[in-house]
């Protein structure tokens, strides 16, 4: 009766607190659950377009708070890279010191990674076909093969999905409700709604289509040009969610273009409250790893 108990008490959803536009809603299904509660922090649209200086102004800000960051970059072209090696160095670094680079697509267009009403996978094989090519493009001039990966404007499906599996990726983090973007991209809802909630969204992450590869969908938005009033609302609201996380992990997300002066003060305030409770800090990949293996030995979901 004890480890019935015990189990059941471990068990909760994946927090994830995301930003991100989409335009398919968030499949239900199982959750496979964390036991210690972790802190996670991913960021969209790093590209050769990117300032170095922002980069490492993000990166100064998690390395001083012991946050292993989920980078997803756009590969665009290798001619790109070859104008650009001090970001590409940063990036290397980056990985180094324990944080994870992921795939944001090839060249983030619309419907890159997916095909409107595509109910027979018909552009499976172009969709691998991107994936692949991104791929090489990465291991080429960052050196590196990334595992996760995150559909340009959260366009994804089955074909998608079928791609990554085979391609033998092991996340991808693509999912957002149509509510969500309500909340996440209307600013007076969006103050609204953090204000009147008193728990973090929650989020569960499952095995699309019955395979290998894991979703983790994407809840809300709380740094994404933030207005001046919202500012003190969500830092208040996201130290109550760090502070109360007993089990689970509570991933925050923004853009590299969009992570304004207000955003990074956001997230700083939210990392020293995590390190402050010796929150540990997980990339994405170390979550779905994470949850492979607690799948594998102790098969408990809700």
């Amino acid at each position: 009766m004890a480890e019935r108990t015990r189990l059941k008490e471990a068990c909760s959803s994946i927090i994830i607190v995301q930003n991100s536009l989409n335009y398919a809603s968030t499949t239900t299904n199982v959750c496979q659950l964390m036991y210690e509660p972790t802190v996670a922090f991913s960021c969209d649209d790093v590209s050769p377009n990117t300032k170095v200086a922002k980069l490492k102004e993000l990166l100064r800000i998690t390395d001083r708070f012991d946050i292993n960051a989920t980078l997803f970059v756009i590969p665009k072209s290798e001619e790109k890279w070859n104008l650009c090696s001090s970001l590409a160095q940063s990036l290397r670094d980056a990985e180094s010191r324990g944080h994870e680079i992921g795939l944001h697509g090839l060249s983030h267009f619309p419907f890159e990674t997916e095909y409107p009403l595509d109910f027979f996978s018909l552009g499976y094989s172009s969709i691998k076909n991107k994936l692949v090519k991104a791929r090489r493009i990465l291991l080429d001039k960052l050196d590196t093969n990334p595992v996760g990966f995150r559909a340009p404007y959260h366009h994804c499906g089955q074909s998608l999905w079928k791609a990554l599996n085979d391609l033998n990726f092991l996340y991808d983090s693509s999912q957002m409700t149509f509510q969500s973007i309500l909340l996440s991209y209307v600013p007076p809802l969006r103050a609204i709604s953090i204000s009147r909630r008193r728990s973090a969204p929650v989020s569960k992450m499952f095995h699309p289509l019955s395979l290998r590869l894991w979703e983790i969908p994407i809840t809300q938005e709380f740094t994404w040009y933030n207005l001046k009033f919202e500012v003190n609302r969500f830092e208040r609201s996201l130290r109550s969610y760090v502070s109360n996380l007993r089990t689970g992990c509570l991933i925050i997300n923004s853009h590299i273009g969009a992570l304004s002066a207000s955003g990074l003060r956001i997230l700083q305030k939210l990392f020293l409250k995590a390190k402050d409770i010796r929150l540990s800090s997980l990339t994405l990949k170390e979550i779905a790893l994470k949850a492979s293996d607690e799948e594998t030995a102790k098969p408990f979901y809700i």
